[in-house]
């Protein structure tokens, strides 16, 4: 029997099959397109704030990001019900193919606009594209890569959304800094009709799919096993708590360092590039050998409590690293460097967390129930921006910060003891 290539091989290994190469070039495309202009957005948003004094014009900034970041939450709800309904319907290929169109929309709308209400509605439909698509990979890949290679498939697929996290940055905070977020988003604008050219190719000769049978919404909730309930119930904590620093994080660390350390805007936008993409890079180094520890694990579980506990570290080192080095006389950078590596590692049980999901759903309702999986959760943490927005006006950031590390820790509490 003749041995297949290497190539063969290794993407065997690897999980890698057209219809997976189809979703990575997806998520390739459209997170480029979105990490070019989405982390800057905070900074966009503080230069059309009309608030007279800087520090003014930062907590207006923040406020409409909590306005931004609940409306977000609201409307991915909506969309991984909505995708899971298209792909369950239609079928992935063109699931993945409509994720694109809000995207498209939302460039039209920052482009022409001008103010920071225009800016809103664009971002918010601008980032709706990974809910539309999410059942579509689950469902992609449940159905097209055997069990024993699904972790690792979902690997790769974790790999392929760091690596634009890791580029997309450090673009977007140098022509940011030199040229102007016009330009961020005329580059991500190109990627979007990238994506589903390259997506439609690969996705041609997909297994055909029964006949899609109706299952109610509250009937696979019903069915949902005891061990994805409390996975869900855990995970709205976590991100309760995560939401409290996500999109504030970028304007909490340049107005440090251009406030309390005098660092000019470019250089301090420059900075939180950089750091944007170590998280990354750090995350990325991960993936593949704790996969590959994971399917020889006898249980996902404890991956998944490690990420959970990193998730709820970030926040609480954001705030407490760099005063801890200015302490010591040590430069502040060094506390930044080291809480954005501890935020890339909580990725180690994300490919775990996936393969779980993906594997604790029957196949004929899985679209769906990824969908109404993904969309209850995003509903529960719905206001979690906003309210951190409020904190931040009211207490400050620090407090605020702290406050959403504490939530995550009692999430991560919960779900290990139980």
């Amino acid at each position: 029997m003749t041995r297949p290539p290497l190539i063969a091989r290794t993407a065997d290994w690897l999980g890698l099959n057209r219809p997976a190469l189809a979703i990575l070039a997806v998520i390739g495309c459209l997170g480029l397109s979105e990490e070019i202009w989405s982390n800057f957005l905070s900074l966009h948003l503080r230069d059309q704030a009309t608030a007279a004094d800087a520090a003014g014009a930062v907590l207006e900034a923040a406020t409409y990001i909590g306005i931004v970041g609940m409306a977000k939450n609201l409307l991915e709800g909506f969309g991984y019900i909505a995708g899971g309904s298209i792909a369950h319907r239609l079928g992935p290929r063109v699931a993945l193919a409509v994720s694109a169109v809000p995207m498209a929309l939302g460039f039209t709308i920052m482009l022409v606009g001008t103010g920071p209400w225009p800016i809103v509605c664009g971002a918010l439909l601008m980032t709706n594209w990974e809910p539309l698509s999410v059942p579509a990979t689950f469902d992609v890949i449940g159905s097209e890569v055997r069990k024993e290679r699904r972790t690792i498939a979902f690997a790769m697929q974790s790999i392929q959304k760091r690596l634009p996290k890791i580029i997309g940055p450090v673009i977007g905070g140098m022509v940011f800094g030199l040229v102007g977020y016009w330009l961020n988003l005329t580059l991500a604008f190109g990627l979007v009709g990238l994506a589903v050219i390259l997506q439609l190719a690969l996705t041609r000769r997909l297994r055909p799919k029964p006949e899609p049978v109706h299952v109610p919404f509250r009937l696979i909730l019903k069915t949902m096993p005891p061990e994805l309930k409390q996975l869900l119930t855990a995970e709205i904590f976590i991100r309760w708590g995560d939401w409290f620093a996500r999109d504030f994080a970028v304007l909490y660390v340049v107005s440090l360092l251009t406030t309390e350390w005098g660092w000019t805007d470019g250089t301090a936008t420059a900075t939180a590039g950089w750091l944007l993409a170590l998280m990354a890079t750090t995350a990325l180094a991960t993936y593949i050998p704790i996969a590959k520890w994971v399917d020889r694990s006898p249980s996902p579980r404890p991956f998944i409590g490690t990420t959970f506990l990193l998730f709820s570290l970030f926040p609480i080192l954001l705030v407490l690293l760099p005063k801890a080095c200015a302490s010591l006389g040590l430069p502040v950078i060094a506390g930044l460097v080291v809480a954005y590596m501890v935020n890339g590692l909580r990725e180690l049980g994300e490919p775990a967390r996936k393969a779980l999901i993906s594997t604790g759903f029957p196949p004929e309702v899985r679209a769906r129930a990824v969908g109404l999986y993904w969309g209850l959760r995003s509903f529960a943490f719905c206001p979690a921006p906003l309210v951190a927005a409020l904190l931040w006006t009211a207490i400050g950031p620090d407090a605020t910060f702290l406050i959403g590390g504490s939530i995550g820790l009692a999430g991560t509490l919960w779900y290990t003891a139980r």
